[in-house]
């Protein structure tokens, strides 16, 4: 363990004195944000490497990075979980490292909450709390979802939220996304969801007022009849202060025709709005990236709109996960 840590204070040491130089990006209405897994975000913090990504972000015009802190019950920023496991290292804290370079950066840095309310079924918030589940822990889309109406539920999130707003106030804010709903196999719960946003958003607010409280949502249609995730109902009630739409499509043309009916119009109207875009994930052990060329052709596409545009993930865009990225990355995103 003393040789663990030691370790650790070298890395520490290493990286003050190698780390990039401050830098802003270029000033912008729109937003050009990219999601960072809390597996990349703890990787890059741990090995030192987290300013040379947030430094290439920033070079590259991003001013946005949305990093993963609430995975399956799992929270990475603070005690509230059951479990702790990225922070219990007291030397490296990736959320706090990712705060302090992003402001070096000149990045807005949010806490993103992906899992939202579903849960593994072995979760240990699942296992204690059997009454919290919907549907009697019925599985659905391979996971348990936690009851939005459950006082115990409204509880749990209410003090993760406050928890987060007093140990990090230097973030920009936090990010809800698709997976703050519920799946229609368990009834409609969009008043309940509703309801329950609001309470997040004025707790939140009570604390830092200006704190912006983004989404990520599925388009609404979908979103709402699928997921009673009534989202452009949020936005107009004021409960969230901006929204980045998964536009996950294949093709530049699959996403100009989804960008007619995705809701980000109307939403422009009260929010920053921007377009999500997929560029790469594992499925069934396959290995599957949008080309670059692509995932330009689509940012052309979301520019053309007078949209922002958010990427899905930095390590599938940028990092070693995409071995055929080359040093021309920089003319290629500006």
């Amino acid at each position: 363990m003393t040789i663990f840590f030691l370790v650790i204070g070298v890395i520490i040491g290493w990286n003050k004195i190698t780390e990039m130089p401050p830098h802003q990006p270029q000033t912008s209405q729109n937003i050009r944000g990219v999601w960072m897994t809390h597996v990349g975000n703890a990787f890059y913090a741990y090995t030192g490497q987290l300013d040379d990504v947030f430094h290439q972000l920033s070079r590259l015009n991003f001013n946005r990075v949305y990093v993963g802190v609430y995975n399956d019950g799992v929270s990475y920023s603070t005690k509230v979980s059951f479990r702790n496991h990225l922070t219990s290292l007291s030397l490296i804290n990736p959320l706090n490292q990712a705060i302090k370079q992003g402001q070096r950066q000149g990045l807005k840095i949010y806490a993103w909450y992906e899992y939202g309310l579903m849960l593994n079924p072995t979760d240990p918030i699942a296992k204690r709390h059997p009454d919290w589940l919907l549907g009697q822990g019925k599985v659905v889309n391979n996971f348990v979802w936690l009851d939005p109406q459950n006082s115990e539920v409204q509880k749990h999130f209410i003090q993760l939220f406050t928890e987060v707003a007093y140990l990090y106030p230097d973030l920009f804010g936090i990010q809800l996304d698709d997976h703050w709903s519920v799946p229609r196999e368990f009834g409609n719960y969009a008043e309940s969801l509703t309801t329950l946003t609001q309470k997040i958003s004025q707790t939140i607010k009570k604390i830092h007022p200006n704190w912006i409280i983004s989404l990520s949502p599925n388009p609404p249609q979908f979103a709402y009849s699928k997921y009673s995730q009534d989202w452009l109902n949020w936005v107009r009630q004021g409960y969230i202060n901006e929204v980045i739409v998964q536009v996950y499509r294949p093709t530049s043309d699959r996403v100009r025709e989804t960008l007619s009916s995705s809701g980000l119009r109307e939403a422009s109207r009260y929010v920053p709005v921007a377009a999500g875009l997929f560029t790469g994930f594992v499925k069934k052990n396959v290995w599957q990236l949008q080309s670059l060329a692509e995932i330009k052709k689509q940012i052309d596409v979301i520019k053309n709109w007078d949209y922002g545009y958010c990427l899905f993930t930095y390590e599938y865009t940028f990092s070693f996960m995409r071995p055929a990225f080359t040093n021309t990355k920089e003319s290629f995103f500006n």
